[in-house]
């Protein structure tokens, strides 16, 4: 009995022998200096939804002149790069030989109508068979009918100016040989310009008629992009399955004149804007095995804490991000939270904090450049 008396008594000497060293390491926890962070203040905010996509400025209307009858060109009657109005004359095709068939059926028209004025008269006093009478009426329609099919070829063989625009390179010289086949130039109505560009499934339903669109070209060696802002006037009801996206197309208000069709554009359409809700810097998200969680300043027994609150991930904007806290975690406008470097930081919930104004200057939402 006396020999177990002994034993228990060095177990205890050794038991607390091996406490006092995790209780100096207890105190020495508590009175750790309190842990540097930077701050910054959660707000309320509308938060946009955006998409940034490329896309190519598009004149209003390009077309390809092209002759509607085979023949030589007689006359090219405009120059490279002219401004035209609708209808002015471009180019000339060879018609003599349409103006002597013109004459021709002017003729035999004229003739049609001297033996319908003539059968007219003996139908009258009953001396021609009817049946002689619509023969010659038919015969004089028919006549007419050829006339007016020479005179519209020959207004064919003048090239005209579909509409209003700008003339491109010339293709055909006088003496060519053009068929209807051949393109002349080529005419760009710079009146208005487009944006063509593509638009992922994903944002398919949000994209449509009416829809907001801000375009940036660069233009030379000018670092400053152009812009010019528009509307969405056109999506397609398909989509191209080799990139999953639909084209749409939006018409440009008052494009600047340096803008030229066919130009690399960069388009940011606006999707969506979600009124008042709750915006934390995305360096601010701490991802775990607990979820989402943000690092606020707490207080308690009269120290500066660390509160950790699980969140949800909403609308993204550039470097700002949407946050609900998770119920019974509370997050309220104007509270701090830890803004940088959380991953790397060594901090728990209840740890001592220094709170520090964030020195990055957060850029004004919405100024990132598309």
């Amino acid at each position: 009995m006396k020999l177990v008396f002994v034993i228990g008594l060095g177990a205890l000497s050794l038991l607390g022998a091996a406490c006092r060293p995790l209780a100096e390491k207890t105190s020495a926890a508590a009175e750790r200096p309190p842990q540097r962070v930077e701050v910054v203040e959660v707000v309320r905010e509308d938060l946009s939804e955006t998409l940034e996509v490329t896309g190519t400025i598009e004149a209003n209307e390009s077309v390809s002149i092209q002759p509607e009858l085979a023949g030589i060109v007689r006359e090219i009657a405009f120059v490279e790069g002219q401004v035209v109005e609708k209808g002015a004359l471009l180019a000339r095709i060879d018609d003599s030989e349409l103006r002597a068939q013109l004459a021709e059926a002017e003729a035999r028209a004229d003739l049609a109508r001297i033996n319908r004025e003539r059968a007219d008269a003996l139908a009258q006093d009953r001396t021609l068979a009817q049946a002689e009478v619509d023969r010659v009426r038919s015969e004089e329609r028919a006549a007419r009918a050829v006339l007016q099919l020479l005179r519209v070829r020959l207004e064919r063989s003048r090239i005209v100016a579909p509409s209003a625009g700008v003339l491109g390179a010339r293709r055909l010289s006088v003496g060519d040989y053009a068929t209807p086949a051949s393109v002349l130039t080529t005419l760009d109505d710079v009146s208005a310009l487009k944006v063509s560009f593509l638009v992922p499934e994903r944002s398919i339903p949000q994209v449509r008629p009416g829809t907001l669109v801000a375009t940036r070209i660069r233009v030379g060696a000018d670092p400053r992009p152009v812009e010019a802002e528009g509307e969405v006037f056109f999506v397609s009801a398909s989509m191209d399955p080799s990139v999953r996206a639909s084209e749409a197309k939006a018409v440009l208000r008052a494009p600047p004149a340096v803008l030229r069709p066919g130009m690399f554009a960069s388009v940011r359409t606006l999707l969506s804007v979600r009124e008042g809700v709750l915006v934390a810097p995305e360096a601010a998200l701490l991802a775990g095995a607990r979820g989402v969680q943000i690092v606020a300043v707490g207080e308690a027994a009269g120290f500066q804490v660390a509160r950790f609150v699980n969140v949800e991930t909403g609308l993204r904007a550039g470097t700002r991000v949407e946050v609900r806290p998770v119920p019974p975690d509370t997050l309220a406008p104007g509270e701090r939270i830890v803004a940088a470097g959380v991953g790397a930081l060594v901090l728990f919930p209840g740890s001592r904090v220094d709170p520090t104004p964030l020195q990055v200057v957060l850029n004004p939402l919405g100024s990132e450049a598309p």
